[in-house]
């Protein structure tokens, strides 16, 4: 009986130590220096999981689909400095299919006038998407049918899109959406500047959303298609056409955020000004026939 124990320890331990070993630390950098691979996408194809792809600051032009449980960050965690530009319009900057994925501290720049997403979660659960920036997509953080992630610290603001973009215009629709993704946390993101909305739950319960700063989106956050049960708290909401938009049939948590919108007055004045232009020809115009003698 003895003997049986301790050979149960001794499998334990050669399985513990086997998986440590079998681990380890790949590099990337594009300037093909002491690091094993030049691009993103050969280190994740030619990873195990549990590795680590540790990416030096540079610029990569590549899509990249990480279908393995490793970690995927840059060499400094700082996203100035290591840049992934989209080849493929359509296809999202980095895909994710696998679980227990980490992605941190990149800038994701998209091809212009394609929907794309920087960071597409497909089906998953367990990742951790942190410290990220997205320019020049038409959705930042999407999750399909994905649950118990965690989106942190990331920052969606297509307003940096001037320096990028050739044709001037900010493609942004939605800076994180979910859809059928329930249990997710998302915390410290900060969503700016989307045409739509800063922050979409479809048909996805359950999740938390807390300390989130949205502002300057036509719709802060977009609660619609029976999304229920989630936590809505600690959020600063500003200058936002609509602060938070509910599914009226549906109950979430929504209490201690911080919320100001604000009005259309580029469009209202618009209209007001050409009013008045055509008020004042109208004017003109009287004045220059009485003047002739003539009735108006």
């Amino acid at each position: 009986m003895r003997f049986n124990i301790y050979c149960t320890i001794f499998l334990i331990f050669l399985i513990v130590a086997s998986s440590s070993v079998t681990a380890k630390e790949i590099t990337v950098d594009d300037d093909d220096g002491a690091a094993y691979f030049i691009s993103i996408q050969d280190a994740v194809n030619s990873s195990k999981n549990g590795d680590t792809i540790v990416v030096y600051p540079g610029s990569y032009i590549e899509n990249v689909y990480v279908d393995k449980e490793i970690k995927l960050i840059s060499d400094s965690n700082d996203h100035d400095e290591v840049y992934v530009y989209a080849t493929n319009p359509d296809d999202p900057v980095i895909h994710i299919n696998a679980d227990n994925v980490t992605v941190r501290g990149f800038a994701l720049l998209g091809v212009e006038e394609y929907n794309q997403a920087g960071i597409f979660l497909d089906e998953v659960s367990g990742n951790l998407i942190e410290n990220n920036d997205v320019v020049i997509l038409k959705y930042g953080i999407c999750l399909l049918n994905s649950s118990n992630n965690t989106i942190a610290g990331n920052t969606i603001n297509p307003d940096n899109y001037k320096v990028y973009s050739s044709s001037g215009q900010n493609p942004a629709d939605i800076g994180i959406k979910l859809y059928i993704s329930d249990d997710n946390v998302l915390s410290n993101n900060v969503v700016n500047s989307n045409n739509d909305m800063g922050i979409s739950l479809q048909i996805s319960s359950n999740n938390t959303l807390d300390n989130n700063h949205i502002s300057q989106n036509e719709i802060g956050i977009n609660l619609v298609s029976f999304s229920q049960g989630n936590i809505i708290t600690n959020n600063s909401l500003s200058d936002n056409l609509k602060g938070i938009e509910v599914d009226g049939n549906a109950v979430n948590h929504i209490y201690n955020n911080e919320i100001t919108v604000r009005e259309e007055k580029e469009e209202r004045s618009f209209k007001i000004s050409i009013a008045l232009i055509i008020l004042s020809a109208v004017f003109v115009l009287f004045i220059i026939r009485k003047m002739r003698g003539m009735v108006f």
